[in-house]
C-alpha cells in the first residue's frame, strides 16, 4: 500500500514546469526594470542632473510582477490539470495555486503599504550609497519577504508540501538562502543595471532546478514498471 501511494505521488509531480515558468518571468522582468518608465505616483523621487532616486516601489515593476505571477499560476494550474487528465491520476495542486496567488496579492498590498509607511530610513542625501544606511535585520526581513523572489520561494515551499517532495523542499530552502544573501552593491545603485544580479542569479538557480528535476523526474521510473 505504501509503495502504491508513493507511485501515485510520483505520478502527480511536475516540479520542473513551475520552476521553468518562474525562471521565464524573472528573465522577462529584465527589460521591464531597465526600460519601464518610473511613474512617480507617490512623490518619492528626487532628481539631480541625469540621475533620479526613488525611495518607493516602481509601479511599473510592481504591476509587472503582480500580473506575471498570477498568469504564471494560471499556466501552472493548466499544466497540472492537463497532466492529471492524461494520466488518470488526480493532483492536489489547488492549495498551491491558491496560496501562490494570495502571496502575489499580499506582496502587492505590502509593497504599496511600505510606500506610505516605509520601514527603511530615508537618507538625508538621497543620492548617497544605500549600502551606507544602518538598517536592523527585522526591517530587512520584512522588506525582503515583500519581494517577488521571496514570494516565489515561499510558494515553492508550499509546492514541496503539496507534492510531499523532499528534494524540492531542500531546493526551495537553498533558493531562498541564495536570493536572501545577494549583495545589493554588486553594481552601484546609480547604474541603470544595478538590479541585474537580483534577477539573473535567481533565474539561473530556477533554470538549473528545472533542468535537474526534468532530467531526474521519477515518473520515468513509474512508467517503466
Amino acid at each position: 500500500m505504501r509503495d502504491l501511494t508513493h507511485q501515485v505521488r510520483v505520478a502527480q509531480r511536475g516540479t520542473w514546469f513551475p520552476l521553468l515558468v518562474f525562471a521565464t518571468i524573472t528573465l522577462l522582468a529584465i527589460p521591464v526594470y531597465r526600460y519601464g518608465p518610473y511613474v512617480d505616483l507617490f512623490g518619492t523621487c528626487r532628481s539631480r542632473a541625469d540621475q533620479m532616486v526613488c525611495s518607493g516601489e516602481n509601479p511599473t515593476q510592481l504591476g509587472y510582477w503582480t500580473v506575471a505571477l498570477v498568469l504564471a499560476y494560471a499556466a501552472i494550474a493548466g499544466f497540472y490539470v492537463k497532466r492529471s487528465r492524461r494520466r488518470g491520476v488526480g493532483t492536489p495542486i489547488r492549495p498551491y495555486i491558491v496560496v501562490g496567488v494570495a502571496l502575489a496579492i499580499l506582496m502587492t498590498a505590502v509593497s504599496i503599504l511600505l510606500v506610505f509607511h516605509p520601514l527603511l530610513p530615508v537618507p538625508a542625501d538621497p543620492f548617497a550609497d544605500p549600502g551606507e544606511l544602518e538598517v536592523g535585520p527585522a526591517v530587512l526581513l520584512v522588506n525582503w519577504l515583500a519581494s517577488p523572489m521571496a514570494v516565489i520561494g515561499l510558494a515553492l515551499l508550499v509546492l514541496a508540501w503539496v507534492e510531499r517532495h523532499g528534494a524540492l523542499l531542500a531546493y526551495s530552502l537553498g533558493y531562498l538562502a541564495t536570493v536572501a544573501t545577494l549583495d545589493g552593491r554588486v553594481i552601484h545603485a546609480t547604474s541603470r543595471w544595478f538590479f541585474l544580479p537580483h534577477l539573473l542569479v535567481p533565474a539561473a538557480v530556477l533554470l538549473l532546478g528545472a533542468a535537474a528535476f526534468a532530467a531526474l523526474r521519477p515518473d520515468r521510473q513509474v512508467q517503466g514498471r
